[in-house]
């Protein structure tokens, strides 16, 4: 039986101004679990990222555009049937697209702490949504903020991905480049939190078939360090993580 995702989502909760007290939880009466989710809508159709379709019995809570959200809901996971699910939605779902995809070379104003992290039960890393979103986690350098100012720090941050003028590639590996341009570079940073970007990469994907016949790889790219937000810091360097593509063979 197919189970429904949880990721880490504590970075775009926080987002939000508001603290996530708990990511799963059950009702011991009825069986119901509620759990906070990323899921794809496109063509009407919302669907987590193991593939399950969500099926909401409340729809006027479905999101009003394609692209790629975070989602509160409540079902029942004995009912699941296949690969759908009812489920109720239990709040307005986070928008997680970001359009912010550009042909050329990405260099930000300030260095990211990470292109991936990993501790304990926490593993941030890109992976595919499905065919066409990319979901990266943007483990970014902060102000140590209060609460009431997170969002206004994060707001601070905007984040864009790169692809290359060129797509000719012998081995067929695409490269992208993730990028954090902030609003006051010169603000020292010493803090690092997370928050999830949902990419549309559907054309760039096309162009390079088109070029190279096939994609073999993703690389997503960052200039990073995990000691200095700043970009001209002498052990920042160019560091990739590899997105795993076989789901989609």
């Amino acid at each position: 039986m197919k189970q429904i995702r949880m990721i880490a989502l504590m970075g775009l909760t926080l987002m939000m101004g508001v603290l996530m007290t708990s990511c799963l939880g059950s009702n011991d009466d009825d069986n119901k679990t509620t759990q906070d989710v990323v899921a794809v809508y496109e063509n009407s159709v919302l669907q987590d990222l193991s593939g399950v379709v969500l099926e909401p019995t409340n729809p006027s809570y479905l999101p009003a555009t394609n692209g790629v959200y975070n989602i509160s809901i409540e079902y029942d996971p004995t009912t699941i049937s296949g690969n759908k699910l009812s489920v109720t939605i239990l709040e307005k779902p986070i928008n997680l697209t970001n359009n912010n995809v550009i042909k050329g070379e990405g260099v930000g104003n300030i260095n990211l702490y990470a292109v991936e992290y990993t501790s304990g039960y926490t593993n941030l890393r890109p992976e595919m949504c499905n065919q066409d979103y990319i979901l990266i986690p943007c483990i970014f350098w902060m102000d140590d903020v209060s609460l009431e100012e997170y969002s206004s720090e994060v707001a601070k941050h905007h984040f864009g991905l790169f692809y290359p003028d060129d797509l000719t590639s012998a081995d067929g590996i695409l490269n992208l480049t993730l990028i954090d341009m902030v609003d006051d570079p010169t603000l020292n940073r010493y803090k690092y939190n997370y928050v999830y970007q949902a990419f549309n990469i559907k054309n760039v994907i096309a162009d390079f078939k088109a070029k190279n016949g096939d994609i073999n790889k993703i690389r997503v790219w960052a200039s990073v360090n995990r000691n200095s937000y700043d970009p001209t810091e002498a052990t920042t360097t160019k560091e990739y993580t590899e997105v795993d593509l076989t789901v989609f063979k």
